[in-house]
């Protein structure tokens, strides 16, 4: 029983599509259709054209927010590397605002990257670590001390929010725009409402016209 409820509900947005379609074309035959229905119909068509347009312009963003991330993850990858670096301090804490962190502690150490070359400068260790520990860290082609490569589950995660939050700002925009025109369109019927009622309520309860200063 369950598959049956989402063919229902598809069909049932088909039908409801399809009636807008209708409408909006002046094809509807319902011979109490009035001009708002119409322009209730075209907007409701607006709005579902709208939407799609958003998702697609999401969809798209977050492709190339990935395609992009992935790339930059490769170079990364090919000029980040992995080294062996040696402490030459005991450990000591973090200062509030240094470039090493905040809370944790690091050492003064020495590497070889590449083949040669000596690297030094502060790395993050635990808090009694002696000096001549050994810890792995990332350097780049030069041997300076770099960040390790974008993991791919990163990169997904920032697209997809980019994504999301491309949907959300432009599928707000296009609700707003929708609930002001239906607004205006409320104004609109309730005013040709009032006009028509000042005319038939007379008719309507039997109570005279109201006469002007100019009648007779």
């Amino acid at each position: 029983m369950a598959p049956a409820r989402p063919r229902a509900a598809g069909r049932a947005i088909r039908t409801t599509l399809r009636m807008h379609v209708m409408r909006a074309a002046g094809r509807e035959s319902n011979p109490l259709g009035r001009r708002s229905d119409v322009q209730r119909s075209r907007l409701v068509l607006a709005l579902t054209f709208a939407l799609l347009v958003s998702f697609a312009l999401a969809l798209l963003t977050a492709l190339a927010v990935l395609r992009a991330g992935q790339w930059e993850a490769r170079s990364e990858g090919q000029h980040r590397h992995r080294v062996t670096a040696t402490t030459v301090s005991a450990a000591v804490a973090d200062r509030t605002g240094s470039r090493s962190g905040v809370g944790g502690f690091h050492a003064q150490a020495v590497w070889h990257f590449p083949a040669g070359v000596r690297g030094s400068g502060p790395i993050e260790v635990g808090s009694v670590a002696p000096a001549g520990t050994e810890r792995t860290i990332w350097v780049d082609d030069h041997g300076r001390k770099a960040s390790a490569p974008r993991p791919g589950t990163e990169v997904a995660t920032t697209a997809v929010l980019t994504g999301t939050g491309t949907m959300t700002l432009v599928s707000g925009a296009v609700f707003a725009a929708y609930w002001l025109g239906n607004r205006r369109i409320d104004r609109r019927t309730t005013a040709a409402w009032a006009k028509e009622w000042e005319g038939v309520e007379p008719e309507w309860s039997g109570r005279p016209r109201h006469q002007g200063s100019g009648d007779q």
